[in-house]
């Protein structure tokens, strides 16, 4: 039987403030139940309020919403992240049936460049940091606060990509930072049984992210984007993070696996 979502969850989503991080935050707004508390973070407060707003326009439910901005490149801005949002949750952490990590927030990487330009230490740094330290840190604090509640649904989701496993010139910190995330969360995967955790793989979406993928520096690698842009199984943002969560509600998946949005919307691309 499906898994409800309409139960009091608390839901942390990075990358709020637009594309598909916007739009899974406001397909939990809608799925998930009374009592409910949604944290929203991102490096953009105003979009973040926008993000905001638009769920306070179409969802009437009785949801807390909070917003957090914060810029996970900087090793200072995910310490202060952290302290206000797991203190805060401290104190909370009896009050939901259900909680849920979702771990969206992510840049392409300099793709003005070739592999062989990047050098700058520092650069690469703040990119792991965004990419693999900050969600390796949230994921450990949601573990040690949540994990030992053996009567609260817990969930962690992430968002990948064909990058991990598909080298595309120009996109090595990318594919890089895809790539070391997936291998994580399966270990997190065996170490938690008790967690349900999905690599989920969006498709190809309508985002101002993919929009910036024309800024690459590879010519054939920027064909291959308009391509995919015109194909019918391009996806709205909504759609995507719709998918999303019908397979978190379905929890048919393995934990650990990579889902892919097309294979739960029965959309074959091979064709």
């Amino acid at each position: 039987m499906p898994l409800s979502l309409r139960v009091p969850t608390l839901a942390i989503v990075t990358g709020a403030s637009r594309g598909i991080g916007r739009a899974i935050a406001l397909q939990l707004a809608k799925r998930i139940g009374p009592s409910s508390s949604l944290y929203l973070t991102a490096r953009s407060k105003q979009g973040l309020e926008e993000t905001a707003h638009v769920i306070s326009k179409e969802v009437n439910n009785n949801i807390d919403i909070t917003c957090i901005s914060s810029d996970l490149s900087n090793e200072k801005s995910v310490t202060k992240l952290t302290d206000n949002l797991f203190g805060d949750l401290r104190k909370r952490k009896l009050d939901f049936s259900h909680a849920i990590l979702v771990h969206n927030a992510a840049t392409l990487g300099p793709l003005g460049k070739y592999s062989r330009e990047v050098s700058d230490a520092g650069d690469i740094q703040n990119y792991c940091l965004l990419s693999i330290t900050s969600p390796i840190v949230l994921t450990s604090l949601f573990l040690q606060l949540f994990g030992e509640n053996s009567g609260l649904r817990k969930t962690v989701v992430q968002l990948t990509s064909r990058s991990g496993v598909l080298p595309q010139k120009t996109m090595h910190l990318y594919g890089m930072g895809k790539a070391a995330r997936d291998m994580y969360f399966r270990v997190v995967a065996l170490e938690e049984p008790q967690v349900k955790v999905m690599n989920f793989n969006p498709g190809f979406v309508n985002t101002e992210m993919f929009s910036g993928l024309q800024g690459s520096v590879d010519a054939d690698f920027r064909a291959s984007r308009i391509f995919l842009s015109e194909q019918s199984y391009f996806l709205k943002p909504e759609e995507s993070a719709g998918a999303m969560l019908t397979a978190v509600e379905e929890d048919k998946f393995e934990s650990g696996a990579t889902v892919l949005s097309y294979d739960v919307m029965d959309i074959d691309i091979t064709k």
